[in-house]
């Protein structure tokens, strides 16, 4: 069984490398990110669950509107598909107990939208105001190729 646990904040720093080694699969599908801010800079350390010591995996997660926005879900690609992301994924749910979770993700990337729609996963039709405001902050990634939002309720 693999273990999701709450971050330690002396760990948040290294998941930075983490993401940004994740972030490299994009480079397959024309997607160059710029380097991530330190999460320890964006998140509080119960807002993140990770897998494995050190962390080889995360999601990042917050309130939005009525439920949970994940934020970011990453795994080091050297432990990539083994688990690891559905089991965050899964904590995630859990913790959301009952309520919705939405995300933002790449509509054309294979483990992207593909993969949480394979998990219960729609398309939002009607995003809360929460929810619209993180959209369009991330505005810039549209840049990078077409975005979806996505929620699911459990």
């Amino acid at each position: 069984m693999i273990e999701v646990r709450v971050a330690e904040a002396g760990e948040l720093a290294g998941l930075v490398a983490v993401e940004d080694t994740a972030d490299q699969l994009f480079q397959a599908y024309g997607i160059t990110f710029p380097p991530s801010p330190d999460i320890d800079q964006v998140a509080a350390p119960e807002d993140v669950l990770v897998v494995g010591r050190p962390a080889r995996g995360f999601a990042y997660l917050g309130p939005v509107d009525d439920g949970l926005h994940l934020h970011q879900l990453a795994v080091h690609p050297d432990h990539g598909r083994q688990g690891l992301g559905t089991a965050l994924l899964a904590a995630v749910m859990r913790r959301a107990a009952g309520r919705a979770v939405t995300l933002t993700t790449f509509r054309q990337i294979p483990w992207n939208e593909p993969w949480y729609r394979d998990r219960g996963f729609v398309e939002v039709t009607n995003p809360g105001p929460e929810l619209q405001r993180i959209v369009e902050e991330e505005q810039w990634l549209s840049d990078l190729g077409e975005r979806v939002t996505l929620t699911c309720k459990v």
